[in-house]
């Protein structure tokens, strides 16, 4: 190596904390048992600081059956915040900086986890990998939906005062 500092990412993780860990060993679980695994997304731009984003991810881990439990319950938050460099076009900046940004993240909680676990019971455990392309399509999605809904009772209270 010569000490030339590598070609940065446009794309840096400012910073981020793990509000909740929760990891729980079930006595009775097997490594073979069938998981239910869960994301909850969230994000936007952070107030007068241009191309920064807050991301927010919660991960559930589960078992999918109660009569055969897997070894372990899992659920961690992360929050962070990235900054998109000025050099990607703006209308890719958002896009980029949270399907990037909640990998880092899950990246993250992937570490955090096997590193409670590697102490634990049963040992280390994983999450699966994720597509966050399509998680944030969903994210946009439900964000659509919630402002239907929020605008249709708007609708309904502006005509029950006028009625």
């Amino acid at each position: 190596m010569n000490g030339k500092i590598p070609s940065l990412s446009p794309l840096q993780l400012k910073s981020y904390c793990f509000p909740i860990v929760n990891v729980r060993a079930n006595p009775n679980g097997k490594a073979t048992a069938l998981t239910s695994a869960q994301q909850e997304v969230g994000f936007f731009p952070v107030p007068g600081q241009p191309n920064h984003w807050n991301l927010q991810l919660a991960v559930k881990l589960a078992s999918a059956d109660a009569n055969n439990p897997f070894f372990y319950e899992v659920e961690i938050h992360a929050l962070g915040v990235v900054e998109m460099s000025g050099d990607v076009p703006a209308e890719k900046r958002e896009t980029l900086a949270v399907v990037n940004g909640l990998g880092i993240l899950y990246g993250a909680c992937r570490e955090m986890l096997m590193n409670v676990t590697a102490r634990s019971l049963f040992g280390p455990c994983s999450i699966p990998s994720l597509s966050f392309a399509q998680v944030l399509q969903e994210a946009k999605e439900h964000q659509i939906e919630q402002q239907k809904s929020r605008i249709g009772e708007e609708v309904k209270s502006t005509a029950a005062l006028a009625g």
